[in-house]
């Protein structure tokens, strides 16, 4: 299975997973920027199942939209990989950028987790 989509409460995602096999997908206004006002869930017919993944509260989970009012990206940029959907800081990585909070300042960086669409996860994987 195949990240095609997600949602974020805190450091907890649901990751929406399609079959590995499937080679497109989208949802209502996933051409529009910025995604975090427009974009609307994957659509179900591409939906395979899900997984929620906890992140240890010594983490960040940050998504491309934070330290933005309006981001630059949409839906379509993380299909084509050009934006990861959710990135993990570590905590004594976020202390030396005084916990700015701002997705732009941490992606880049060695120590960061990157998770893009089309990544591989599986459905009892924790």
């Amino acid at each position: 299975m195949k990240i095609i989509d997600f949602e974020r409460k805190g450091n907890i995602v649901r990751f929406y997973l399609g079959e590995d096999e499937l080679e497109s997908w989208h949802g209502d206004d996933w051409n529009d920027v910025p995604y975090e006002h427009n974009a609307g869930r994957v659509y179900d017919e591409f939906i395979s199942g899900h997984r929620d993944m906890k992140v240890p509260f010594d983490y960040t989970v940050l998504e491309p939209c934070d330290g933005h009012a309006n981001s630059r990206w949409c839906k379509l940029d993380m299909i084509r990989r050009a934006v990861p959907c959710i990135i993990i800081v570590p905590d004594k990585l976020e202390e030396q950028y005084y916990h700015s909070g701002d997705f732009d300042d941490y992606v880049g960086a060695a120590d960061v987790k990157r998770i893009y669409f089309g990544d591989k996860l599986e459905l009892n994987a924790e």
